[in-house]
């Protein structure tokens, strides 16, 4: 699901102009707009061509085309149509139809923590509210230019030196989670937790989702110089058995400064504690919900929309780390959200479990509430576990029921 293509908005931008013959003789009444395309071998010019047909046709040529086709826009009566579909010279004649942007879909994830039912987010298909927060996305980049993006910096660290205002997303993953933190709500694609949030995108692993320890240091480097700026890290990656002291001093640094620093909890099913750095003792340590309708209770069955395997409505997503190690969960299975080139995907795991409560921890430190000190940092911690709810089911098999994220309340979010 996307924007216009070149090619129509090309065509729209067309049909917006005057609708001022280039010479036509005068005719039967145009019933319509048409879009005529000349056979590309045609030797003759387009815009002759045009003035030519049309004034044969009696119509009146809106505009020309040359590059992405040869070819023009014309208004014409229906007979006239017809008549040139057989000059010789004519690929195709197609009436011109209005075409919409895709309505916003407020996706399951945002509905299951009940994001539509606080006042402050204001989701409602109208881009009148953006949350006043500063939302880092250390991850694969994120795609700047996406429509339903707010992206307002960003660096490519993937050599262990971050360069400023440098790096795209290649993969998809970033964009992904950047719109389950704060795709805007402007009626279009999805919308996120925080709609509209500020995005900071810290490109640290390649095209296929891979990076390096010496990376994400110079990612969170990047990160906390902008402390002044940045509320929140979310980090959906990770490493199974493997450790950093530099990265921990950091990610601790980080808290120390403010930063509330969210992480995927792993997509093994294994106990999370072997992983780093969802292991690490400061930051908010997220599991995976499948949530199959977007409405608790559990009533949604155990069809997944987008995967081939069965998880039933509102339990543990069968792939998702688990153990004491978690602080909190959230949903993470078939998540619809922003994708590359301006795209929209629907992608599972922890990896989308955890921009849905750096999103809430956006909320949470938005504006003049934004934290300065590690106090403030694990305060925020500490809200995102007391507001969450118990209306799910932990069949992880760890005894160790995690609450799930909600948002509804407008005296905390």
């Amino acid at each position: 699901m996307r924007p216009l293509t070149p090619l129509l908005a090309l065509l729209a931008g067309a049909l917006a102009l005057p609708l001022t013959p280039l010479g036509a003789t005068a005719a039967a009444a145009p019933d319509g707009t048409y879009i005529v395309q000349l056979k590309p071998f045609t030797r003759e010019a387009p815009r002759s061509l045009a003035q030519d047909q049309a004034a044969r046709y009696g119509g009146q040529v809106v505009g020309v085309y040359e590059h992405a086709f040869k070819g023009y826009t014309a208004q014409l009566s229906a007979a006239a149509a017809e008549q040139l579909k057989s000059n010789p010279n004519v690929l195709s004649v197609e009436p011109d139809a209005e075409v919409h942007t895709f309505a916003q879909t407020v996706p399951t994830g945002v509905r299951r923590i009940f994001g539509p039912s606080n006042p402050h987010l204001d989701i409602d298909g109208t881009d009148d509210v953006r949350v006043d927060t500063d939302v880092a996305v250390v991850d694969t980049g994120v795609d700047y230019t996406h429509p339903d993006l707010n992206v307002v910096a960003r660096a490519n660290c993937q050599t262990g030196l971050c360069v400023n205002n440098s790096g795209n997303d290649d993969n998809g993953h970033g964009s992904h989670v950047a719109g389950i933190i704060g795709a805007i709500d402007n009626g279009i694609g999805s919308v996120g937790v925080a709609p509209g949030a500020r995005i900071h995108a810290v490109k640290v692993l390649n095209a296929s989702g891979s990076g390096t320890l010496s990376a994400i240091a110079a990612g969170l480097d990047w990160v906390v110089a902008r402390a002044a700026t940045i509320e929140v890290i979310n980090l959906s990656l990770g490493c199974s058995g493997c450790s950093s002291s530099a990265i921990s001093n950091a990610i601790t640094n980080a808290t120390n400064a403010g930063i509330v620093v969210v992480v995927a909890a792993g997509n093994s099913h294994a106990n999370t504690s072997g992983f780093f750095p969802a292991n690490h003792p400061d930051v908010v340590t997220v599991s995976a919900l499948t949530d199959n309708d977007g409405l608790p209770g559990g009533l949604g069955g155990n069809r997944l929309s987008c995967r081939s395997e069965t998880d039933q409505d509102d339990t543990s997503a069968f792939y998702s780390n688990y153990g004491s190690t978690v602080e909190i969960t959230a949903p993470g299975t078939c998540i619809y959200s922003t994708w590359r080139n301006g795209g929209y995907n629907t992608i599972s795991g922890t990896s989308m479990a955890s921009p849905h409560v750096a999103g809430a921890a956006g909320i949470l430190t938005a504006g003049s509430r934004k934290p300065t000190s590690r106090a403030g940092a694990l305060a925020v911690r500490s809200t995102l576990i007391s507001s969450g709810n118990l209306n799910w089911t932990d069949d992880s098999g760890d005894g160790v029921k995690e609450p799930l994220l909600d948002v509804h309340d407008s005296a905390i979010y």
